[in-house]
């Protein structure tokens, strides 16, 4: 009996080939959406998706090289907005307008990382902008603070705490454009044809707020994220899981998991979103796809 349970397990494990966040060097990851992928493919990942912030530059690149190599990639996007962020997966990223639509949806972030480091010099840390730009060079314009702790890191020496720190102490003028409502975002995603799913709700309590959940579910929330290698200090605990659960059940929503992998420097920092290790099943794809075509209805 118990080498048949041990089998059971074995197989659903063999099942879970599939990873739904990711991000590539086009918005805060290290890589090129076409490594990503290469990447994904040697550690046995069947699907991902790749769902950078505010941007859909890297999907023609990461869908090529997923058709060359074999693995199926989801066009996705991860939409900043105030108090959380929405996953668009299956979204017409080829549309011009979206581009346009997401250049602004991350214009909040952009500024903002741009005034702490002119905070920055101000105190004295020798940042050079322009050398700043030409380390991320394919995420000009969609900068956020993650970047630079990465520079302060492994350019200026300073351990990962130290960086978060600094950047954290720094007080700036906050920038005038406020980032998007959930409800909003969730409605871009639907407008361009993608499947709106509630990315990492654990960092925000509000969004788990029964009245809030009614809200995006009328809205067209149609997914809800329960793991992506976050631990228990990012409020991820074992009653906040089973919330996200309880709630998928009553309102029907697809509970999605993913790595929410940046490269090893944000594991490091993080110590979590180790790549291939947070991993679903990819009937959950399908439901994604059945989702996609109720939209196009």
């Amino acid at each position: 009996m118990k080498n048949i349970i041990k089998t059971i397990i074995l197989l659903k494990e063999k099942m879970k080939n599939t990873d739904l966040h990711t991000h590539s060097y086009y918005s805060d990851g290290e890589y090129s959406p076409k490594d990503v992928i290469r990447k994904a493919k040697k550690l046995g990942i069947k699907n991902i998706a790749l769902t950078d912030h505010c941007s859909v530059s890297g999907l023609e690149e990461a869908v090529k090289e997923g058709k060359l190599i074999g693995v199926e990639v989801i066009p996705g996007v991860e939409i900043t907005a105030k108090h959380s962020e929405i996953l668009g997966y299956f979204i017409d990223y080829k549309n011009p307008k979206l581009k346009k639509i997401l250049k602004n949806c991350g214009f909040y972030e952009n500024e903002l990382t741009k005034l702490k480091i002119n905070g920055l010099r101000e105190q004295g840390i020798n940042i050079s902008y322009n050398n700043f730009l030409k380390s991320y060079y394919y995420a000009k314009g969609n900068y956020n603070l993650s970047h630079l702790w990465h520079y302060l890191v492994k350019e200026r020496g300073f351990t990962g705490k130290q960086a978060i720190e600094l950047v954290k102490q720094v007080k700036v003028k906050k920038p005038l454009n406020k980032n998007v409502s959930v409800v909003r975002a969730i409605k871009i995603v639907k407008q361009f044809g993608g499947v709106p799913v509630l990315a990492h709700p654990w960092l925000d309590k509000e969004v788990l707020n029964e009245k809030n959940i009614k809200i995006y579910v009328k809205a067209g929330l149609k997914g809800i994220e329960l793991e992506n290698g976050d631990y228990n200090r990012f409020g991820r605990d074992k009653k906040t899981v089973q919330r996200i659960k309880n709630i998928a059940k009553k309102y029907d929503l697809i509970l999605t998991v993913g790595s929410d992998f940046h490269g090893e420097f944000m594991t490091e920092l993080s110590k979590g979103h180790q790549f291939s290790k947070f991993l679903c099943d990819e009937k959950i794809v399908e439901k994604l796809k059945e989702q996609k075509k109720e939209e196009l209805k």
